[in-house]
């Protein structure tokens, strides 16, 4: 394998891992170097030895937890198995993926199409925002932020309650953006215990990739907000992964305890109870189904306006990016680029890691000196004064 490609792979990998959580990704990246193994040398308690009474009864505790550790990691991996089943099983059903697991709601890709028309308006944009209740609240909660809200000649604040007044205040050229990161917020989920970071690494690169998107598509004068769209919705197979991940492994470890309990296994019963999600399993289905599933749930969203999905099935089937359309070549940038920031935030790449990288995505001229001073983290509004 070329050492480019080579070093592709192990930051995706690396970054898969960093989505789940820091320490995974940490042990990735240090795995060439792992001296964890080592044999260290016997501690003093107290300032003196351990009696030899002591250390046998700690050799003793050290073999039951190796024990009951090696037979933990045979239930889950059984459990693994089953959630693998149904998982395939359930990934074939775009439809239960699209309105059931992310719960899209119908009017929602009406809205985007309506936004990328020449002559849109918030006329034409406000009655489709009506019907979608969630959407609604969230532009007029977040107009009446601190950083958002208006006020009067006087300085008073100006309180506002009506989602048109909300709409023209936001105005449309901000709402190509607040629109698809609101419904991603939206999507997804709140609970991933034991790995409770996921939520926020999926909103920081499916953030970061949008707004490294949209910087690139004005530079190779391409259409900022259908970039901008296309990278805030690239990953939304992971949200639906982890979701499914989560709610079968509740499904099938209470259905593993009830067949324990009924034929009285009661190690096995308590055993399976102790049991908590795989981070490895998560990472190996995320990597594995992550963009075909967003590929799969953009193409149903039927939109007529914004022309992202041909490109998202080129980044999907990971075609070469010499040979990618326009479009597709600055979603797989914006996401390179935002997958470095965030590895380079938790000191997981190194620059000359970092300089082979991002070389293979054939960066156009001028869009690293920009991205460098681009603020990833959060939406760039502007408004009129």
């Amino acid at each position: 394998m070329p050492e480019q490609q080579r070093i592709i792979q192990d930051i995706e990998h690396r970054f898969t891992s960093l989505q789940i959580g820091v320490d995974m990704a940490r042990k990735v990246t240090a795995s060439d170097n792992d001296n964890a193994d080592s044999i260290l040398p016997e501690i003093e308690t107290s300032g003196r030895q351990l009696l030899r009474v002591e250390k046998q009864a700690k050799r003793d505790k050290t073999l039951n937890q190796k024990h009951h550790q090696k037979f933990l990691d045979s239930l889950l991996e059984k459990l693994n198995r089953e959630i693998l089943i149904r998982l395939e099983e359930k990934l074939e059903d775009t439809e239960l993926l699209y309105s059931k697991i992310l719960g899209v709601n119908e009017n929602l890709p009406d809205v985007l199409d309506v936004m990328a028309v020449r002559a849109s308006s918030i006329g034409r944009i406000e009655p489709l925002v009506a019907t979608i209740p969630w959407l609604n609240a969230d532009l007029v909660k977040m107009i009446n932020m601190p950083r958002y809200r208006r006020t009067d000649k006087q300085g008073k604040v100006i309180p506002v309650d009506s989602l048109r007044v909300a709409l023209s205040f936001m105005g449309i050229e901000n709402l190509k953006m607040v629109i698809p990161a609101l419904a991603f917020r939206r999507w997804t989920p709140q609970i991933t215990d034991p790995f409770p970071n996921i939520k926020t690494r999926l909103w920081e690169h499916s953030i970061g990739t949008a707004l490294s998107c949209k910087k690139i598509a004005e530079i190779v004068e391409l259409d900022g907000g259908q970039a901008f769209t296309l990278g805030m919705l690239h990953d939304i197979g992971k949200i639906v992964l982890v979701r499914l991940y989560f709610r079968l492994f509740d499904e099938v470890q209470r259905d593993a305890i009830a067949e324990a309990h009924a034929a009285t296994m009661r190690d096995e019963h308590s055993a399976l109870a102790e049991l908590q999600p795989s981070g490895e399993f998560l990472k190996e289905i995320l990597g594995k189904h992550g963009l075909a599933i967003s590929s799969r749930l953009i193409e149903r969203m039927d939109l007529r306006r914004v022309f992202i999905s041909p490109a998202m099935h080129e980044v999907a089937d990971n075609k070469p990016v010499a040979e990618m359309s326009d479009l597709a070549k600055v979603a797989a940038q914006g996401s390179a680029y935002s997958k470095y920031r965030m590895l380079k935030t938790y000191r997981l790449i190194n620059m000359e890691e970092a300089k082979s990288y991002l070389k293979g995505f054939q960066m156009p001229p001028g869009a690293l000196a920009t991205l460098k001073v681009t603020d990833l983290k959060r939406l760039n509004l502007s408004f009129e004064e």
